[in-house]
């Protein structure tokens, strides 16, 4: 393109400066080490809540799932998520931790559930009886602990690797560059990764990571949704779990340092429908 580079470079921090003025609420999911969750808490990993009548989800072959996390609706402090009760999110423990990445959607590796009134009468002794041991050869879980969360409610711009970044950012670089438009970044002759002013270069490499409910999400590889037919279908991050360190002995790792990312449509989470909801990760 005919705009110098130093004025595309210039632009560039410009709009991303703008973009990180836009923030939406969020909220942070802090690992919790001072108690053992009980079967209504939230949590990741461990035994979750199962009612009296109910069973554990299971696959297509009938093999059990196991719980990745539990979320107590009560004390997220985001309007569009549910007020009450329990949201659960089970996968199958196998080498893909029950993603089918050609059908993300098909919720047989994966399972959300939602529990909106909760029987506290139910004991964590029951739940585990109806528990059967792995049929795997090879554990897999990527949460080799449970560990209790506390949520808290934060702010956050829309994240780098988001896939709607690209439109957003074109769209402002060309109201500062109306005779040279561009398509997506990628269009300018410069690097974004090689951009060193400090708030940018954090942004590029930093925006996003996280466990979290809301916001916007962080991906090692690229955003799933930008493959799937009308993305727009999972505008809300549902939950994401990064990899990281538990405690001294124990992590949570999703194959190679990777993160996982749960997805779904803004009316169907207001409307507390889980039936639709797009789950991947990726790892380095």
């Amino acid at each position: 393109m005919n705009l110098s580079q130093e004025k595309q470079l210039e632009f560039s921090i410009q709009v991303i400066h703008e973009l990180l003025q836009e923030q939406q609420e969020y909220v942070q999911l802090e690992l919790d080490l001072s108690h053992a969750p009980s079967i209504f808490e939230s949590k990741f990993g461990g035994t979750g809540y199962v009612p009296h009548d109910a069973s554990i989800p299971v696959n297509a072959k009938n093999q059990q799932l196991r719980l990745l996390a539990q979320i107590e609706c009560g004390k997220i402090p985001l309007k569009d998520f549910p007020a009450k009760g329990l949201l659960q999110f089970w996968i199958y423990d196998d080498d893909l931790s029950g993603a089918d990445f050609d059908n993300p959607t098909v919720q047989n590796g994966f399972r959300i559930l939602y529990y909106e009134n909760v029987d506290r009468t139910v004991t964590e002794a029951e739940v585990l009886e109806k528990t059967q041991p792995s049929e795997e050869e090879e554990a897999f879980f990527p949460v080799e602990k449970e560990v209790a969360l506390k949520l808290k409610k934060s702010m956050e711009s829309l994240s780098f690797s988001d896939y709607r970044f690209d439109k957003k950012f074109a769209e402002k670089f060309n109201q500062l560059s109306p005779e040279e438009p561009i398509e997506e970044p990628y269009d300018l002759d410069i690097d974004m990764w090689d951009i060193e002013e400090p708030i940018c270069k954090q942004f590029i490499e930093d925006s996003g990571w996280g466990h979290k409910m809301g916001g916007f999400p962080a991906f090692t590889q690229s955003d799933p949704r930008a493959y799937v037919e009308n993305a727009d279908r999972f505008d809300t991050l549902l939950l994401q779990i990064d990899s990281g360190t538990i405690d001294d002995s124990h992590e949570i790792m999703w194959g190679d340092s990777g993160i996982c990312n749960f997805f779904i449509h803004s009316e169907a989470l207001k409307n507390c429908d889980f039936s639709e909801v797009l789950y991947s990760w990726d790892c380095c």
